[in-house]
């Protein structure tokens, strides 16, 4: 102890007594102090460079993309206006020949009479781009296309959430839009679109009446009425093969949810140029998409860039939905026009079509023409021979059809050759007792 320690122990005075423990304790505390002081800098360094660099790259984007911040009570976002003019041309069609579709037709095809009531300023086209694409609760629309008509022109709204946090302004922008409209078009809208936004509403604690709206979903009767001649039916697809639309260096969906991320980690706009673009060929597809499948459902004529098959199918698809005037029209269409350059598979369902709605003259028209000529064909024996049999009352004509489609050339199965023996041998029977 020094001595200054010791006089002041003699009379009496308080001595701070510093012990080895205490003096590490202290240096310890001073070293946590310093680390603070750097981790601190450093994190208000990174903030900062991260701050600067969203700036950068938002101000970038209104660069690249001509679209403009904009601010609502729940945020900001970033949103894209454009107008597609009446006169512009997207594939086969005109804006202008789409913007007056049949209401009626289109109730048709959503199976919801309702939306007959509507017109089609009131439909609002809806696609979205997501940061996945299964779906799920971490999934989230971080671009959502919109459009609708008006003044004969179309217009488009494509809003971007640049990042999770403008969530909420941009659900809150798009509840404002569709509560200005009447009824949804999507395509795969029901399945995946408006399940996804629904969820992304309720997590943001958000109102929205999007589900509440009557709607439209393109892909079922699009797969319905122009399946048959497709590979699948994706809207791409439907593109390319009926509405003659070229996508060129379009982006494929599977990329967009990775580029979307890419853009928050490095904030280069040009990630995000194909996306919008890609998002409004696709709201705009779907508006001249509506516009082709009410053309067909309401068919004066065969129009260019259909196939007889589109017809049958609409007209089927009206009949099971107790439609039999539609029906009728889409079959007195045939009927003032030769088939000669049907195909057999499309003869076979105009047959089928004329029986079922019980226009048996023209179905024995068709019938006829497909056993004029070689090879023979089942169906078209089998049901000839059975109107001949029943209907007209002939039997001998019955049963010569049936020995000469089994004698000439024909695709005859061995249980379809069965068959046919036995109808022959049942003839010679009835034709012998009457006799």
């Amino acid at each position: 102890m020094k001595s200054i320690d010791k006089l002041k122990r003699l009379t009496g005075e308080n001595i701070k007594v510093t012990t080895e423990t205490e003096a590490k304790d202290v240096k310890l505390a001073d070293l946590r102090r310093r680390i603070e002081t750097v981790v601190t800098r450093s994190q208000t360094a990174n903030k900062t460079a991260k701050e600067n660099a969203v700036a950068r790259g938002n101000a970038a984007l209104a660069q690249i993309v001509p679209g403009e911040e904009i601010e609502n009570d729940s945020g900001r976002f970033f949103l894209l206006s454009d107008v597609v003019r009446s006169a512009s041309r997207h594939g086969h069609r005109h804006i202008s020949d789409t913007s007056d579709f049949d209401m009626t037709a289109a109730a048709m095809l959503a199976n919801n009479p309702g939306i007959g009531e509507f017109t089609c300023s009131d439909a609002l086209f809806l696609d979205t781009e997501t940061t996945g694409l299964a779906g799920g609760t971490g999934t989230m629309a971080f671009l959502i296309g919109l459009g609708w008509f008006e003044g004969g022109h179309f217009h488009v709204r494509q809003i971007l959430a640049r990042d999770f946090g403008e969530e909420a302004a941009a659900l809150t922008y798009l509840a404002e839009i569709a509560g200005q409209k009447k009824f949804l078009v999507t395509f795969n809208g029901k399945a995946f679109d408006v399940n996804l936004l629904t969820t992304r509403f309720i997590l943001n604690r958000l109102e929205s009446g999007l589900s509440l709206l009557p709607h439209l979903d393109l892909l079922h009767p699009s797969r319905r009425i122009l399946g048959h001649r497709l590979t699948n039916s994706r809207l791409v697809t439907l593109e390319a093969e009926v509405l003659g639309v070229e996508r060129e260096g379009d982006i494929p969906g599977w990329e967009i949810p990775q580029r979307y991320f890419d853009w928050l980690r490095i904030r280069d706009p040009r990630l995000l140029a194909g996306i919008f673009e890609h998002n409004r060929l696709d709201v705009i597809s779907m508006a001249t998409l509506t516009a082709h499948l009410v053309d067909i459902m309401t068919a004066q004529a065969i129009e260019q860039h259909t196939h007889p098959d589109d017809y049958l199918a609409a007209a089927r698809l009206l009949m099971n939905r107790h439609n039999p005037e539609g029906t009728g029209k889409i079959l007195s269409m045939f009927q003032e026009q030769s088939c000669s350059d049907f195909s057999l598979q499309s003869k076979k369902k105009l047959a089928q079509l004329y029986k079922r709605t019980g226009q048996l003259n023209e179905a024995v028209r068709i019938w006829q023409d497909m056993t004029a000529c070689e090879p023979f064909d089942f169906y078209a024996v089998s049901e000839l021979a059975k109107w001949l049999e029943h209907r007209a009352s002939d039997c001998g004509q019955a049963k010569m059809l049936v020995e000469n489609s089994l004698e000439q050339d024909n695709t005859f199965s061995e249980e379809e050759k069965e068959s046919l023996l036995h109808r022959l041998k049942r003839l010679s029977a009835k034709m012998e007792s009457d006799r």
